[in-house]
């Protein structure tokens, strides 16, 4: 099978149509100009998460559990499923946020790869932008943040497990340097059907 090729196909129904605004959202994020929405990006903020930020952070990922297919978790974060988390991820493995004053808009985070030692600098990342914020920018500003975090920790590489309906994460890590290395088929089963989780990786 032909992996470049399956990329293509997944993007080619929504690629004219999308073309021009994922231009401009490109330029919104290099230039860091302040979005069509009004969004003050000099009050904007891209910083360590702090456990006062949890609340904010499980109401962003909850919602991507039960209404949307962007994770292959199956079951809602409680508070205390939340701090645990929070708490497996030292310096070496951060969590992010962009927020403007006490808000939360977006968060990623770096996580080990596998548990064996010989994948130590082998990091995941993960991205998610609270719904009524998406398309102004802060998930390539999460993502740029994590693969600088990731570079001044000694990572090699930074890998995206994708699934594979997620095409806007897919453009994201694309403009981000990530490349398409596997499909992993039918893998995953979510709200009763099945869904392939695209790979792709950044070397540093």
């Amino acid at each position: 099978m032909d992996l470049n090729l399956y990329a293509l196909e997944l993007l080619a129904r929504d690629k004219l149509a999308r073309a021009r605004a994922e231009a401009a959202l490109h330029a919104r994020v290099a230039r860091h100009a302040t979005p069509r929405d009004g969004l003050d990006r000099r009050a904007l903020t891209v910083r360590d998460a702090a456990e006062a930020d949890l609340g904010q952070i499980t109401a962003i990922w909850n919602h991507e559990v039960l209404w949307t297919d962007a994770t292959t978790d199956t079951e809602p974060r409680n508070a205390r499923a939340e701090r645990e988390w929070f708490e497996r991820h030292p310096a070496l493995y951060p969590i992010v946020v962009a927020a403007t004053g006490g808000a939360v808009l977006a968060f990623g985070s770096l996580s080990p790869y596998r548990p064996k030692p010989a994948f130590a600098r082998t990091v995941e990342d993960s991205v998610y932008v609270e719904r009524r914020h998406r398309g102004e920018g802060l998930g390539g500003l999460i993502l740029s943040e994590l693969i600088r975090r990731a570079r001044a920790h000694g990572h090699r590489s930074v890998l995206a497990r994708i699934t594979s309906g997620n095409r806007a994460s897919m453009r994201l890590h694309t403009r981000h340097g990530f490349r398409l290395v596997g499909v992993e088929q039918q893998v995953a089963m979510r709200r009763g059907g099945w869904l392939d989780v695209t790979i792709m990786q950044l070397r540093l």
